[in-house]
């Protein structure tokens, strides 16, 4: 049995056909990875460029943001600084009101002691008179018209002015009748009653508005502190 022979002048024809089809074949496997490199791209395009639209206007607005954040802390603390202010206003009327109460209490005891004549003298009167007097109506009524007073407490604030207004005029019709240090009995009892009903509304009146505006200052305290939080997050 004879085996056919390839020329040797056959064999570089042969390696060089091998070789071009790999060549070919290699060519076309890349040529596929491509396409599919490219049609994946083409289909995530639009994405990509959404993306990196994205962060360009985030990098872009970081300024814009950071200057929206600092005004908002500057608008949180204009407004902590309003409320503030608005709670001195408030602890400074019931500071007045307590004033009031405390110049009632002790002329209300002071009349019904000197018309009971149990030693209390006409000095230790005209000193209590004094010190209710020193209490202008005037700068009660202007209590009523600061803006952290709601419409209900101005009108009893009003309401208390007139109340103290007319005391005065009383305790001040019972001055007049002093004579030599001496202020008569009768004057005193002429007047206790009536002054000493109008002192019961003045501090009935003035608890009253003073409970309204403790109430006030403590919503205001805490949103104080919602604030000053707010502003140290931000």
């Amino acid at each position: 049995m004879r085996i056919a022979r390839i020329p040797l002048i056959y064999l570089p024809v042969i390696a060089i056909s091998i070789a071009a089809m790999g060549a070919l074949l290699t060519a076309m496997v890349d040529q596929a990875y491509v396409r599919g490199a490219y049609q994946v791209w083409q289909e995530n395009e639009t994405f990509a460029a959404a993306a990196v639209a994205l962060l360009a206007a985030m990098y872009a607005a970081r300024p814009v943001y950071l200057q929206v954040r600092a005004q908002s802390v500057q608008v949180a603390l204009d407004l902590l600084h309003r409320i503030e202010a608005d709670t001195e206003a408030l602890i400074d009327a019931c500071k007045r009101l307590s004033e009031v109460r405390r110049a009632a209490v002790t002329l209300a005891g002071e009349i019904n002691a000197y018309a009971a004549a149990k030693g209390f003298s006409a000095q230790s009167l005209k000193h209590a008179i004094g010190q209710f007097m020193a209490i202008a109506p005037q700068e009660m009524r202007a209590l009523a018209e600061r803006p952290t007073i709601n419409a209900a407490d101005r009108t009893k604030i009003v309401t208390l002015s007139c109340v103290l207004g007319l005391v005065q005029q009383a305790t001040a019709e019972i001055l007049h009748g002093e004579l030599d240090g001496t202020i008569a009995p009768d004057i005193i009892e002429r007047e206790r009653e009536f002054i000493s009903a109008k002192l019961a509304g003045l501090f009935s009146l003035s608890s009253e508005i003073a409970e309204d505006l403790e109430t006030q200052e403590a919503a205001m305290r805490v949103r104080a502190k919602q604030l000053r939080d707010a502003a140290e997050t931000l």
